[in-house]
């Protein structure tokens, strides 16, 4: 067969796709809707294939009812968009830091991949196809899979970096047209505000800095216009970077590798962000090695991490994964950019609201509930943030971990904290 062949989306899937065939697809905004859609239009040809998805920002079509004898589905990074198949068992989940996935599914790995799936942009003039949106794993997975399917999206952005295939690396092109999905605007609360004023205050100017989406990451976004040469390196980008670059708070002038450059692994955003990097020079996609390798993370200057999680306990370990029994986030890259942030001699900031569920539940915990996982382990606990103020914890003792976590929880838990922890540390 004649690599770069030109085929309609079922024609390439059944000639890619046998039975047993473990498959990935690209993830968040850049997931190949006509790919999928064609894989579960024709799901009773297919049987018992391997589907791994990451973070989806939307439904996923082959986790539906009906198709589980076609499909296995098993997510690395869960999100709010499968939930419910997770919890209906239509969706399996492997635990892994966004930095080994690469390894684990490599030729030489132990769940090598079949087929990538992937999405493209239109060729340019020397006749590459970029990955647009979605490189960080996209790339090294489709790089060691044994077949290449792209659709080839005229919406899609071309983005600059290494992530881009010829035609002579691809088995078969779709083409395609269609939007891609749109991360939703975030709507920032009081409290965010003040929590994104708090998190501003520890970044010092000509710092580099990594930061995620949602309305957290926001509302920090937001407190920074008054900074000067920050520089950007993380695993997304988002929309409220633009106005920040507009106005010449992030020149990324200053940083030590890429100087000049927002350097990501994916656009998480609409497609105001999806035009801004659009054969933009100054944006460059790259791959999980370099953009969540904590060896080279850890060669970047003046480097603060920024990250939030769904609870903390008294020593300093965090729950970034699960509210109860629910898997609703993951590892992700958070444990990577803790641990570069360590390597760099640069800082570690973690965010969160001190309560949820509309303030009867403190999101500071004495210690988990009996299988709660710990996404980041105790001894790589930096700083914390709350709306209540900061937690030092780097080099501290439990007790004095313990104090400065209370200290920062809302005062209605504080007593009980107190009193739960007791004479421990």
């Amino acid at each position: 067969m004649e690599k770069g062949t030109w085929s309609s989306a079922r024609e390439a899937l059944r000639r890619a796709i046998t039975p047993g065939s473990r498959i990935f697809f690209s993830m968040a905004s850049a997931q190949p809707q006509t790919l999928l859609q064609a894989l579960a239009e024709d799901h009773p040809y297919y049987q018992k294939v391997e589907v791994l998805n990451v973070y989806p920002v939307a439904d996923h079509p082959l986790a539906k009812p009906g198709l589980e004898s076609s499909f296995r589905c098993v997510s690395l990074q869960n999100g709010s968009a499968i939930v419910p198949e997770w919890k209906e068992g239509r969706i399996d989940f492997i635990p892994v830091r966004y930095s080994d996935i690469p390894g684990i599914f490599s030729p030489k790995g132990p769940a090598p991949i079949d087929v990538a799936l992937i999405q493209v942009a239109p060729p340019d003039r020397h006749g590459r196809f970029s990955l647009g949106a979605s490189a960080s794993l996209a790339y090294p997975l489709a790089c060691g899979a044994k077949k290449i399917v792209a659709e080839v999206n005229d919406q899609a952005p071309r983005t600059y970096g290494p992530c881009s295939f010829s035609a002579a690396e691809i088995d078969f092109l779709v083409e395609t047209s269609h939007p891609l999905f749109p991360f939703p605007g975030v709507k920032v609360t009081a409290v965010e505000k003040r929590i994104g004023e708090i998190v501003s205050s520890l970044i010092p100017d000509q710092a580099t800095i990594e930061i995620g989406v949602g309305n957290l990451p926001g509302a920090i976004l937001q407190q920074l216009e008054g900074k000067k040469d920050l520089g950007i390196h993380s695993g997304m980008l988002s929309d409220l970077m633009i106005p920040l670059v507009d106005k010449g708070v992030i020149t990324n002038r200053k940083k030590n590798l890429f100087p000049g450059k927002l350097v990501a692994g994916e656009l998480f955003g609409s497609e105001k962000l999806f035009r801004f990097a659009h054969e933009n020079e100054s944006v460059e996609i790259h791959p999980a090695e370099i953009t969540h390798n904590p060896r080279f993370i850890g060669k970047l200057q003046n480097f603060i991490a920024i990250n939030s999680t769904i609870e903390i306990d008294l020593s300093g370990q965090m729950n970034s994964e699960c509210l109860g029994e629910t898997q609703i986030g993951s590892v992700g890259g958070l444990f990577d950019f803790v641990e570069g942030a360590f390597f760099s001699g640069g800082k570690s900031l973690t965010a969160l609201t001190a309560t949820a569920g509309g303030g009867k539940i403190s999101r500071i915990v004495s210690r988990f509930e009996r299988g709660t996982p710990v996404t980041l382990p105790r001894y790589m606990a930096d700083t914390g943030v709350t709306e209540f103020g900061i937690a030092e914890l780097k080099g501290k003792t439990l007790r004095q971990r313990a104090d400065a976590l209370i200290a920062i929880a809302h005062p209605d838990f504080r007593d009980r904290l107190r009193e739960e922890f007791g004479g421990r540390g």
